[in-house]
């Protein structure tokens, strides 16, 4: 079997095992599986077919702290083999334009805000600064152990699985033909949002008298 291709068949394997804190060994760098944090303050494990072993992290259901972290934790601790800035990635299903979001901290650094809308699917983006979207944050980590944080900052939001890479790994799964969160897939199809069609007012009143749009963002979207 071809080497790529066995360190694949491992990670597959893992998954499956229950086990605390798991850090699976991926092509590049390595697979966190969101559901073994280090949990407090309100964070759940639920379960869902399309999971990564069938498990994810979810917010609080009253998780409402979109200005600063709220006081659920979860929280990974991961050991880097090599120095170098490494790009972390979650495995999200983040359904509108509300319940979208996480805070989290790279050991005791800075608290970023981390959204994306995605729809009905599970889908793989890059950590980035709030509405920043394809601008990746990056970390300079030394060798030796390291600590990732989350906290929650709306509901309904669930995290399947992490992966840490410093050589430009994307991981698999995204299939979907829409581009999140320009367009997510709500029922089989892609419905864009409203600053993507050149919209930039919303509301019926607002938007009284003009050319409208649908967008999952908002009610109803038209040009100012």
């Amino acid at each position: 079997m071809r080497p790529e291709l066995a360190a694949l068949a491992l990670v597959a394997a893992c998954t499956a095992v229950d086990v605390p804190v798991a850090a699976y060994v991926a092509p590049t760098g390595q697979y966190l599986e969101a559901e073994s944090a280090e949990r407090s303050g309100g964070f759940t494990v639920g379960t869902h077919l399309d999971a990564s072993g069938g498990a994810y992290l979810a917010s609080p259901v009253d998780a409402n702290s979109d200005d600063a972290p709220g006081p659920a934790r979860a929280r990974y601790v991961f050991e880097i083999a090599r120095a170098a800035d490494y790009v972390v990635w979650g495995r999200i299903h983040s359904p509108d334009a509300i319940s979208n979001r996480f805070w989290f901290q790279v050991d005791d650094g800075p608290w970023h805000k981390w959204r994306i809308s995605v729809g009905d699917i599970w889908y793989w983006d890059a950590l980035h600064e709030d509405a920043q979207y394809g601008n990746e944050l990056r970390f300079t980590l030394t060798e030796g152990m390291h600590a990732l944080t989350f906290a929650d900052c709306m509901p309904s939001v669930w995290l399947d699985r992490i992966y840490v890479t410093a050589d430009g790994y994307e991981p698999p799964g995204n299939a979907t033909p829409c581009n999140p969160p320009h367009s997510i897939e709500v029922g089989g199809a892609c419905l864009p949002s409203c600053g993507s069609q050149g919209g930039n007012d919303c509301g019926a009143t607002m938007c009284s008298g003009r050319m409208t749009f649908r967008a999952y963002d908002c009610d109803v979207c038209c040009v100012r």
